[in-house]
């Protein structure tokens, strides 16, 4: 009887331990993911037409489907509609208040996540920002207003602010497109950039294509697919089915 008991708490042990964890994640970004009610803190500007293009409620988000396919929970979505990735001075007006609301000013802001999910960048290059060089230390404040530096300070630190989190850095690979006024080179330097950052880092990208977008904006067929595109990334990772 002593044994059977002894076999029954080793058994239930084993279970405790081998039962996944919860999942917490946050997120970081820009319009792409400001729907309003999800964003913490709730005095970022959010993106108020996305019901104009099918995206109805924050169900319809990507982060949304996420959660609700893997289980997950959102712990903070630090969303800021019009930021940058970088300190970017280069706003008509309030210049300063979006220089404040730059990711790496809100990377300290996510809360406890188990696993971070960094979407921006549309704005830098809609807006031109400098692309910068390759600097990996010691960054001035100047260069925290380029790509390349910004880049490299923020994921430097959220490494140190989130030690046991996985970091997935999300870039939409036909960033500003439509933008005929761009030029193609310079597009691809930006994504580049992003790519060659994250590989210093060893921070995982989750590239994305062919999503459908109205004024600019994932809609709701491209929030189904940037979910998509997420679950393919951390399925392998998170043996998510």
């Amino acid at each position: 009887m002593k044994r059977l008991f002894l076999l029954a708490v080793i058994a239930l042990l084993i279970s405790a331990c081998t039962k996944p964890k919860e999942i917490h994640f946050s997120v970081l970004g820009d319009s792409f993911t400001s729907y309003k009610g999800t964003v913490d803190p709730d005095t970022n500007f959010v993106w108020y037409y996305f019901d104009s293009i099918g995206v109805t409620s924050a169900d319809s988000m990507w982060f949304s489907k996420v959660a609700a396919k893997t289980g997950w929970t959102l712990d903070k979505n630090n969303s800021f509609s019009g930021s940058h990735l970088t300190n970017a001075y280069n706003y008509a007006q309030d210049g300063e208040l979006f220089s404040r609301a730059s990711y790496i000013h809100r990377m300290d802001n996510l809360g406890s996540p188990n696993v971070i999910f960094i979407f921006g960048g549309t704005n830098d290059i809609y807006h031109r920002v400098p692309v910068g060089d390759y600097v990996y230390s010691d960054w001035t404040d100047e260069q925290l207003c380029t790509i390349r530096p910004a880049l490299a300070y923020m994921f430097h630190n959220m490494k140190k602010l989130y030690p046991k989190a996985k970091i997935y850095f999300m870039i939409d690979m036909e960033l500003c497109i439509d933008d005929h006024n761009l030029d193609d080179a310079l597009r691809q330097a930006y994504i580049e950039s992003m790519h060659t950052v994250c590989g210093h880092y060893d921070i995982e990208c989750i590239d994305i294509y062919g999503i459908h977008k109205s004024v600019w904006h994932p809609n709701s067929k491209g929030q189904d697919e940037i979910a998509q595109k997420v679950l393919e990334a951390v399925r392998e990772d998170y043996d998510i089915k």
